[in-house]
Order: structure tokens, then sequence, then C-alpha cells
């Protein structure tokens, strides 16, 4: 029996491989998030109502099964660790289910449902497919999320180490979401019949390339990571577990930051609605297309969904990145607590002031609004990156603390926790701001027609009303870009209001946490030699 190897010093190699898992999981779940909801409204003729159903159903479930799962993993004692081998267990089922969700079936007209008044609102073995598959996507991503993200203090014990890894990990993982952004609808618009009708292949490639990419780099995590942390054999009860996490008034108020987080980035579901309808005649796409044509041998007939999205997606997500990767900066200066909030009142202004640039002086609608309102993103989008490493990182300190108290590592009970409420948020207000553009008039179909096939804009200025067949679509398209940007402010300020409340001495839990982990160590490598003392004494016999 050999004496135990130091791996409290985490190296460059191991920061990398830590860094595949987020990279392999945004690949997944941001192709999904990009793409789901326009897919279910403009290629399946899903109704926004139907859809919300499905949001609100399959979210209220991904919330549930958050702290199932964190029971679950805190029950978990293999050879490879407590979170580590979900890695293994769970990649390959979940790139299939996620492929599979795209699947184009074309089920019978027979399925099809009417309102009362009549009119189409979708194909019902549509919706059922939809609504059962992407409940079964949500199961198996958050038998990845949870263990990820209750790796992070059991393979980076040490504090200082442990927010350079994060921050390094979130911005090499945000590619993740960065490269599906940009591309997924240049691909769907190649590989697929432009958006046209369920029977569009280019999806579900599209969800085949991103998903064998995404469970690649979940394998190669696998093999590289290692939990530093030691896990004692026996578990702690599910009950005591959750009794002492929800008694914590520091994590209460985590949970409340992180519920109202999940309203800052709802909005940006309706990134492919605004590059279609908002931004018609932005892009000459007839020249492109006839460009492509030449090129392909056949006229892809891609709309403004397959590139505008993609050029949005660039400063955001160089914004998104550059926020996580000078996080270690600002907390020589401040501490999470005081970043969080400036951050958070910081780019609530600027999403104001987004919204009143876009539709007050210079229009969205414009070519020359709408590449301002592409700069200001990188600005709206900077606390958002930032909440991620910060959120991740306080909890992952009142963990240790909590260890210190009772003994018990309860990480995965903590995080599944602060996923619960951040899912349960993103359902509730995902829900209400899609049934305000429902209510506002939105339906892809009669649009199409009236812009004559997406070719003729649906208003001529922003702040003049615009009524076509009944719908003012001025405020149908206001109401998306407010989404944009007007949602986002409300998230921030919400969650930075309870942060103001949290009481946690940074330095003190560090200098704690030290003689903790040493004393720890002292233990177990004297129980290891006691151990390795009786075997050469039996060994002598």
């Amino acid at each position: 029996m050999k004496r135990r190897i130091d791996l409290k010093n985490a190296t460059a190699k191991e920061i990398l491989a830590f860094s595949m898992i987020p990279l392999g999981m945004f690949f997944i779940g941001t192709t999904v998030g990009t793409v789901f909801n326009f897919y279910m409204t403009d290629v399946l003729k899903l109704s926004m109502g139907l859809v919300s159903i499905v949001l609100l159903g399959t979210k209220a479930w991904d919330a549930i099964n958050d702290p199932i799962m964190g029971l679950i993993v805190e029950k978990t004692r293999t050879k490879w660790g407590k979170c580590r081998p979900y890695l293994l267990w769970i990649a390959i089922p979940l790139g299939i289910v996620t492929t599979l969700l795209f699947l184009p079936i074309e089920f019978s007209d027979k399925y099809n449902m009417y309102d009362k008044s009549g009119a189409f609102i979708g194909n019902g073995m549509n919706f059922a497919y939809v609504l059962l598959g992407y409940m079964v996507y949500i199961t198996a991503y958050t038998a990845i999320e949870i263990p990820y993200n209750s790796l992070t203090p059991l393979v980076f014990p040490q504090k200082d180490k442990r927010v350079k890894a994060v921050s390094v990990a979130s911005t090499l993982g945000s590619l993740g979401s960065i490269l599906p952004q940009m591309l997924a609808f240049v691909f769907i618009g190649f590989l697929g019949n432009g958006h046209k009708d369920r029977t569009d292949w280019g999806y579900f490639w599209a969800a085949l390339i991103f998903s064998a990419i995404g469970v690649s780099f979940l394998l190669i995590s696998f093999s590289k990571v290692r939990e530093k942390v030691y896990i004692a054999p026996r578990v702690m009860s599910s009950k005591k577990g959750l009794k002492t996490i929800l008694t914590d008034k520091r994590v209460i108020i985590l949970i409340i930051c992180a519920f109202f987080s999940g309203c800052v980035g709802v909005g940006n579901l309706f990134l492919p609605y605004f590059s279609r309808w908002n931004c018609i005649r932005i892009l000459p796409m007839d020249k492109i297309n006839n460009f492509l044509a030449g090129i392909m041998g056949k006229n892809p007939e891609l709309d403004a969904v397959a590139i505008l999205p993609s050029l949005l997606s660039i400063l955001s997500g160089i914004s998104y990145m550059l926020s996580m990767l000078i996080i270690p900066f600002f907390l020589k200066k401040m501490s999470k607590k005081q970043l969080w909030i400036r951050m958070s009142f910081i780019g609530a202004g600027a999403n104001v002031f987004t919204f009143i640039m876009g539709t007050y002086i210079l229009p969205y609608n414009t070519v020359t609004g709408f590449i301002v309102y592409a700069v200001l993103r990188f600005f709206t989008n900077f606390p958002v990156g930032m909440s991620l490493v910060l959120i991740i990182s306080m909890f992952a300190d009142i963990t240790d603390d909590l260890e210190m108290k009772t003994g018990d590592r309860l990480e995965a009970t903590a995080y599944s926790m602060k996923g619960f409420v951040l899912k349960l948020s993103y359902a509730i207000f995902n829900v209400i701001i899609l049934q305000i553009i429902n209510a506002l008039g939105y339906n892809a179909d009669r649009m199409v027609i009236a812009s004559n096939n997406i070719k003729t804009p649906l208003i001529t200025s922003t702040t003049q009303a615009s009524w076509i067949g009944g719908i003012n679509y001025t405020n149908l398209l206001n109401g998306i870009f407010m989404m944009l940007t007007l949602v986002g402010a409300f998230g921030l300020i919400c969650q930075a209001i309870p942060m103001i409340f949290l009481k946690f001495d940074e330095e003190d839990m560090e200098k704690r946490l030290v003689a903790y982990r040493k004393k720890k160590d002292e233990e177990r490598q004297a129980e290891l030699d006691a151990l390795l003392a009786l075997k050469n004494a039996n060994e002598t016999k």
C-alpha cells in the first residue's frame, strides 16, 4: 500500500480536461436551446400556446429531477468517485436522445388540431413526440449537469485554484455555447430544406454533428479528471442533507439569486425570431442565395435565420468568454458578492439603454440600427458569463463551510437545489414571455403571407403602428426586441437585490478551510499508515 500522492495542486492539463465537461455539455445543450423553440413553432407549426405547454411541462419536470439526481449522486460510491462516473454512463445516451429529438417523422394529417375558430394549431402526434422526447432529453442532461457542478469542489479543493479553474473552464466551455449559436442554423440551412416544413432533415443532422462532438469531449474528460477530496463510505440520509442545505440562510440567498438569474437569459430564445421577422431586408438574401446556388448547383433557400443569429452571437460570445476569463482579476479588488452586485446593475443599465437605442433612436430594423444592436450585445452579455462562474464558486465555498460544520460533503444536494430553482424560474418566465408574444399575434404561417414569403418588412417604423390582417406588427416585433433586452434587465436587477443580504467572510473561511483540510489529510494518512503497518505485520508473520 503506497503513501497517498498529493493531488491538490491543479495543473494546466487538469484544468483543460475539466474544461471539456462544460464544452461537451454546452455543445449539446446550446444546440437544443438555440433551435428547439424555433423548430417547434416555425417547422412543426405548433402554436405558441402548444409550445408553452411543452416548455411548462418539461421544465417543471426538469426542476423536479434536479434534486432527485442530487440525492442519487450523494449516494454514489464507485472506484471512479462520486460524480465522475456519470460522465461515462450518461454521455452516449444523451447524444442519442438529443439527435432523436429532431427526427423528422411525418405524421398523418388526421392528427391535426384546430382551435375553436378553426385555425390550425399543430399536429397532435408532433406535439406528443416533442413533449416526450424533450422530457427524456432533459432527464439525460440533468444526469450530466448535476455531477459536473458537484465535481468543482471535489476536483479543485483549494479556493484560489478553484476560481481559476472554474473561470478557465467556463471560458473554454463557452465555446460550446458560441459555436452552436453561430453554426446551428447555417448547418440546418445547408443540410435541410430551408425550414419549410416538418420533413426538414437539417435539424436532425445538425443535432447529430453537435451531439457527437459534445459526447467526445465528455468521454475525454472522464478519462483525465480525478476527484481529489476523500469521500467517506458512509452516506448521509437524504432528509438530513436537505435539511442542512435548506436551513442555511446563505444557501437560501444564493438559491433566490439563481431563481432570478434564470430570467436573465430566457429572452435569448427569441434571437431566431428576431433574426427572421424583425430584420427582414437587413441582408440581401436573394443575392446571397443566388451566389450560393452558383457554387452548390442548387438554391439553398436560406433566410436570415441561417446567418443573423451567427453574426449576433459573435460579439456577445466574445463578451461572454472575456467576462469569465477576467473574473480572477476582479476578485483581487473585491469579493464575489461585491462583483455580483455591481456587474448585475451595470448589465441591467446596458440592457435598458439597448432597448431605448434600438426602439427610439437607431431602429433595429435598419442596417445601422442592427449593427449598433449587435455591438451593444457585447455589453449586455458581459454579466451573464460572470454570473455563471460566480454562482458556481459561491456554492462551492458554502459547501466547504458546511463540510467543516457537519463533516459531510453536500455539493450534489446544494447544486441540485440551485438547478431546481433555476429551471423552475426558466419554466415560469419562459411560459410568461411566450404567452405575451402569442397574445400579440405571433403566427408563423400568417406572418409568411403578410411578409410576402419573408421578403417585405412587416413594419416600416418601430414607433408607428403597422396593422396587417388585424395584427399590430409593430407591437409584436417590439415585444420580441423587448424579450432580448428588458427581460434581461429585470432579471439582473432582481438577482442583485438578494445578494446584498448575504453574509459570508471569504478570507476567514479560507483560513479555516486550509487548517481543516490539513487536519483531515493527516487523519486519513494516519489511517492508511496504520493499515500499511498492519499489512506488513501480517506479511512478517
